[in-house]
């Protein structure tokens, strides 16, 4: 340490994997050091090349006989971050399945210092969680804390993918909506949505379950009501376990299921994918978002063309037991 740095803490962090022995620039956020090359940062970052255009005071801080930068950011977010700029591997394109902590600290500080290229990248691991069609929905596992997602998403104006992650707001219990993590305002807009989806919205997508009594050319009347029956039992349980609507029921679950005559389940698939597309088309209003076409419009002026590659579904037995494993 030199001796123009008396006033330095002594426990502050070389961050091992960013700490470049000839490296000629000292970077601080929080008590983590970081030493690398002013050279990299600028044509990377404009905001860094303005930065490092100025000209450094002669009694200016340095650290190990280089300048020392303060930054006023996250040490975990700067981390991430500037290994994503000199660690090539450490932040591959999708599908390569990452952390959420690594995408959220990569998002924000791309966005703030206008590193273009991995701030799409990070937008898109973002948006390839969270879908933007019904055909998508349900072919990757949301991140774990749907309330950080929901708050990166505000701050990254990434809007294309809140109907989906503040659906998974709604279903949380009521007192995490009101700890304080989640904006006063979307803690609202979660219970408002909540309230709608387990009355009206459930009931849409679980109608064909009901109604009609009979369907029309059924080939065996009492199997195929009891089967129905029995179809009802088990979607009031999956209810019960707050089980998101979309997942109530869709085209996975027949698989687990006896199917009734081929005329009932032709007439029974159909009016379940109605009453999910039906679901699916109003999410956005119900949180008080534009509607998919213009937030499709607006994740097209951010990434440009995403290709779906959807994968295996998550059904609501999926759902139940990845919840069960948790608690245990």
């Amino acid at each position: 340490m030199d001796a123009t740095n008396a006033e330095i803490p002594q426990d502050l962090v070389q961050e091992e994997a960013l700490w470049f022995p000839d490296g000629t620039l000292v970077l601080r956020a929080e008590t983590h050091l970081f030493r690398v090359f002013p050279g990299i940062l600028a044509a990377k970052s404009p905001v860094f090349q303005d930065m490092l255009s100025f000209p450094q005071p002669q009694n200016g801080e340095s650290y190990d006989g280089c300048p020392l930068v303060h930054l006023p950011d996250s040490a975990a977010d700067m981390t991430h971050f500037l290994k994503a700029i000199f660690h090539y591997e450490y932040f591959e394109p999708w599908p390569t399945k990452l952390a959420f902590e690594i995408v959220a600290g990569v998002l924000r500080m791309s966005q703030k210092y206008q590193v273009d290229h991995l701030r799409k990248r990070a937008l898109v691991h973002l948006s390839r969680r969270y879908p933007i069609s019904l055909n998508e929905f349900g072919c990757t596992y949301e991140w774990e804390d749907p309330i950080a997602v929901a708050n990166l998403a505000r701050h990254v104006a990434a809007d294309w993918i809140l109907p989906v992650v503040l659906s998974s707001c709604a279903w949380l219990d009521p007192a995490k909506l009101l700890d304080g993590s989640l904006t006063p305002a979307d803690a609202l807009l979660c219970f408002r949505a909540r309230d709608q989806l387990q009355t009206y919205w459930s009931s849409k997508v679980l109608h064909f379950l009901c109604t009609p009594s009979r369907i029309l050319g059924c080939k065996t009347p009492e199997f195929c009501a009891h089967l129905r029956l029995e179809f009802r039992s088990q979607a009031e349980d999956w209810c019960e376990e707050h089980v998101r609507v979309l997942n109530l029921w869709d085209e996975e679950t027949w698989d687990g299921m006896e199917e009734p005559c081929d005329v009932c389940l032709t007439s029974m698939k159909s009016a379940n994918a109605a009453g999910r597309q039906e679901c699916w088309n109003n999410l956005p209003n119900l949180f008080g978002l534009p509607n998919w076409q213009t937030l499709l419009n607006m994740r097209k002026a951010a990434l440009g063309f995403l290709r779906t590659s959807p994968v295996s579904r998550i059904t609501a037995q999926n759902i139940i037991q990845r919840n069960l494993a948790m608690k245990l």
